[in-house]
């Protein structure tokens, strides 16, 4: 009980609920992006017979961005997403390295920073 009494009279607590909120906002402002970008690239697909690169990008783009927030959410990561960090690199990708296991430098590294090594990690890697 005493966790939560703390928890309620902290400041820190309720800034992070603020942006907890904010945040999902964005997150739906996102997937209703998400969801144009695919309509477009299914119109663009059978008109010209390829994708557009650079709704490729930008879906590339929004899809990060939507997994930053997830992380912040879920308290997987302090870093706040954009515009309280640069705005996910379109030309980035993902690398998923199965059954290796982060060591703890790794993960307290990653609460705090966005991995932009290119490394083995399971989140995007600048190129």
């Amino acid at each position: 009980m005493n966790h939560a009494k703390t928890a309620i009279t902290s400041a820190d607590f309720w800034l992070r609920l603020l942006y907890v909120l904010l945040f999902a906002i964005a997150w739906q402002i996102t997937e209703v992006l998400l969801v144009v970008v695919v309509v477009l690239q299914i119109g663009s697909q059978l008109l010209n017979g390829a994708y557009e690169t650079r709704l490729t990008g930008f879906g590339n783009s929004l899809s990060q961005y939507a997994w930053q927030i997830g992380r912040f959410a879920t308290g997987a990561t302090e870093q706040k997403p954009w515009p309280f960090m640069e705005w996910p690199d379109p030309q980035a990708q993902w690398h998923l390295t199965i059954g290796e296991q982060p060591s703890d430098a790794d993960n307290q590294t990653r609460d705090h920073t966005a991995d932009t090594s290119g490394g083995s990690s399971d989140g995007p890697a600048q190129p």
